[in-house]
């Protein structure tokens, strides 16, 4: 009964420890960016503009920027489709304006 008892501890323990690790290898494996987000990054830092903002990078590699101005908005634009032609593709970029704006 003794040996039966201490032997589902052991297990119990083992499931929980193994739980745990795995926990922690999926926190790892959220916070790394995609390489499409990675690409993504590095064609942004290319084509900032004054008054426009990055948003957020969604894992496919879609840019959602803020702009403030109709012309930054398509010098953005621009950019990014003209990095596209001469690298991978990624999903069309998408322009907000700032809550309350025009």
């Amino acid at each position: 009964m003794l040996d039966q008892r201490g032997q589902l501890l052991r297990t119990l323990k083992a499931v929980v420890v193994g739980s745990c690790g795995f926990a922690l290898f999926l926190g790892a494996c959220a916070i790394t960016n995609t390489p499409q987000q990675d690409l993504a990054y590095a064609r942004w830092t290319k084509c900032n503009a004054p008054y426009v903002s990055l948003e957020r990078v969604d894992v496919d590699g879609r840019v959602t920027f803020r702009f403030s101005s109709e012309g930054g908005r398509q010098e953005v634009l621009q950019c990014l489709a003209e990095a596209g032609r001469t690298g991978p593709s990624l999903p069309e970029p998408v322009g907000v304006r700032p809550p309350g704006g025009p």
